[in-house]
């Protein structure tokens, strides 16, 4: 099932990029108990929950940059886990600064085939470090 996890992630991040982030796929691909961690995760105390966290988190992120997209360099197929290495760009919304952050996302698969949670590291390190890999 791992290749098909892969082709999950790369559609995610395909309408995560659209106006409306795909929101309305989200049962498609996500559980309905998703946990997402994220450095805004720091800002509300807890993991983003659920749908609504989901779009919570996409409304936090809306708010923060007038421009964001992911551009990944490296899928790694790891089982029930994909590892995906590559570039948050962004543009903030009130200091009009653009930023190109090196980030790690590892996707942590369900029984039903969905994400079941998501953790974003700003350091690729700790991210290759949280599945057990060496940069």
């Amino acid at each position: 099932m791992s290749q098909e996890n892969v082709e999950v992630v790369n559609a995610l991040l395909d309408q995560w990029s659209a106006p409306d982030h795909g929101l309305s796929n989200l049962p498609r691909y996500l559980g309905p108990s998703i946990e997402l961690e994220s450095p805004f995760s720091s800002v509300v105390g807890e993991p983003y929950r659920g749908y609504a966290g989901i779009e919570r988190w996409f409304r936090d992120i809306d708010e923060q940059f007038s421009e964001w997209s992911i551009l990944a360099s490296d899928v790694r197929d790891l089982g029930d886990q994909v590892l995906v290495i590559g570039t948050a760009m962004t543009r903030g919304r009130t200091s009009d600064v653009t930023l190109e952050i090196h980030v790690a996302t590892v996707v942590d698969f369900g029984a039903d085939d969905r994400v079941r949670r998501l953790r974003i590291y700003w350091d690729v390190e700790e991210a290759l470090n949280a599945v057990g890999l060496e940069k």
